[in-house]
């Protein structure tokens, strides 16, 4: 069952700021849109918009999780490894989705400063390709958002011209909750881990990161590059309902569902593509001089 649900509002939801505004129904545990109706995506559909497409996810764990749910949606055969036995070589899993010919791949690139989705030659035979890199830099990689803004910058712009005019998806940051954070693992790793979720997720450290991605996605658009979409679900993650579903960093399957379904709306329906890009117009600017530290307490510093 999906957890985003039509509304009986006549409006389609025809851009991605439509489609993120809404609320959670605790008792049916859907996502509603305020203004507009909203068919969510099935196998069928999903089959027939990535027919004979070959999909590409690079990033951390909050973009396998959706990959996750596109192939539990889709029924498809194909296991993600964790982090730890990917990192080196990163791919965590691949294999078909659908019955036309369609393929998936997900590689473990959670860092700007570590990993180049650029370098792997998948990125320019995708027909589709997904970016998101933050959380690892906001804590375990951390140097800084300001630096953090220009290696992200030059790896969209690298894989951006990989593609030519291939679309290419970044996400922004969806919410995230320092006081959701727990302690996974009771020994001197896991103690370490919970102190960086505590201290580098917090509020002003997300909207410092959140601005250098819809900046970096702009800088990239303003030097030529027009198959940049970025990819916002702030607004599906930044309720009660997210948070009480949230470890601090991820979200529940009802939660990354709704995720995926704005993303595969940003892919599959020809009427968001104008949107994308006049809505990208304001949500970020080119900065020549980077200064997103400045005037927040972002918490975090470097291990």
């Amino acid at each position: 069952m999906s957890s985003i649900t039509t509304t009986t509002t006549t409006a389609f939801c025809n851009n991605l700021n439509l489609l993120t505004s809404g609320s959670w129904n605790n008792v049916t545990k859907q996502w509603h849109p305020f203004n507009c109706s909203f068919t969510p995506f099935d196998k069928p559909r999903v089959d027939k918009c990535l027919s004979n497409k070959q999909i590409g996810f690079y990033g951390d764990s909050t973009l396998r999780n959706i990959a996750h749910e596109l192939i539990n949606l889709d029924k498809a055969n194909i296991t993600l490894a964790g982090w730890a036995s990917s990192a080196k070589r990163y791919i965590c899993g691949a294999g078909q989705i659908g019955s036309n010919g369609s393929s998936l791949a997900m590689y473990w690139t959670p860092s700007a400063f570590y990993q180049k989705p650029a370098s792997m030659k998948s990125i320019e035979t995708d027909d589709v390709s997904i970016i998101s890199i933050s959380v690892w830099d906001m804590g375990t990689y951390y140097r800084g958002v300001n630096p953090w803004f220009v290696a992200m910058k030059k790896i969209i712009l690298e894989a951006a011209k990989k593609r030519r005019n291939k679309p290419l998806y970044v996400m922004n940051l969806h919410n995230i909750y320092a006081s959701k954070c727990t302690l996974k693992n009771d020994n001197d790793q896991g103690r370490k881990a919970l102190k960086l979720c505590q201290e580098c997720n917090k509020m002003d450290a997300m909207f410092a990161f959140r601005d250098a991605i819809a900046s970096a996605v702009r800088c990239v658009k303003e030097d030529g590059n027009h198959n940049v979409y970025l990819i916002d679900t702030f607004g599906v993650t930044n309720s009660s309902f997210g948070e009480e579903r949230s470890d601090g960093v991820h979200f529940s399957s009802e939660v990354t569902q709704v995720e995926l379904q704005v993303l595969l709306s940003a892919i599959c329906n020809s009427s968001f593509q104008h949107d994308l890009n006049e809505t990208l117009l304001s949500s970020g600017t080119c900065p020549s001089q980077p200064n997103f530290e400045e005037g927040r307490q972002l918490g975090c510093k470097q291990y």
